[in-house]
């Protein structure tokens, strides 16, 4: 009986502490998300503290002023999901160094962790860059367009639920 009871109170205690952690998981809203992106971003960025970083206001604005190229570190399989009209690959950049070498770099990865460190590593080959800060999270705040092979589309690749920092109106998949 003994046995029976502690299972059951095992059991119990198990199912309570589940269904609690359950009703404190709170939906963010846009603003805590973009919060919480400016948080994550500043703290990768103590990384590469020698990198630049511009705002997606920033780019958005100097898109429309100035010639330059759009630097997309991340994964095949990410890009293959979306990316920013017009951005090249890293692969694409190094191969063609010479063709863009009079172009503003900006590198973008999900966040801005990775493209911190692509960013990092073309500045110390002399290579004006600057990294997008909240990458493609905060691009999903400003109603940034976004496109795949084909066409238009609202999906950010992330790595899983805890980074589900996009807009409401995108969707994130992994």
């Amino acid at each position: 009986m003994k046995l029976r009871q502690t299972i059951f109170f095992t059991v119990a205690l198990l199912i309570l502490t589940t269904s609690l952690g359950c009703q404190n998981t709170k939906i963010l809203t846009d603003q805590e998300r973009q919060v919480k992106i400016e948080t994550m971003y500043r703290q990768y960025a103590a990384q590469f503290p020698q990198v630049k970083g511009i705002t997606v206001t920033e780019l958005q604005q100097l898109q429309q002023k100035q010639q330059l190229v759009l630097i997309d570190v991340r994964t095949p399989e990410e890009i293959a999901v979306s990316q920013i009209p017009g951005a090249i690959t890293a692969e694409e950049y190094a191969a063609n160094l010479e063709q863009y070498q009079d172009l503003l770099a900006i590198a973008y990865c999900t966040i801005g962790y990775r493209s911190g460190l692509y960013a990092q590593k073309l500045a110390q080959q002399g290579i004006e860059v600057l990294n997008l800060e909240g990458s493609l999270l905060a691009w999903s705040h400003t109603g940034g367009e976004l496109v795949n092979a084909e066409g238009a589309t609202n999906k950010v690749h992330i790595f899983g639920r805890q980074w589900r920092l996009t807009a409401e109106n995108y969707e994130a998949v992994w």
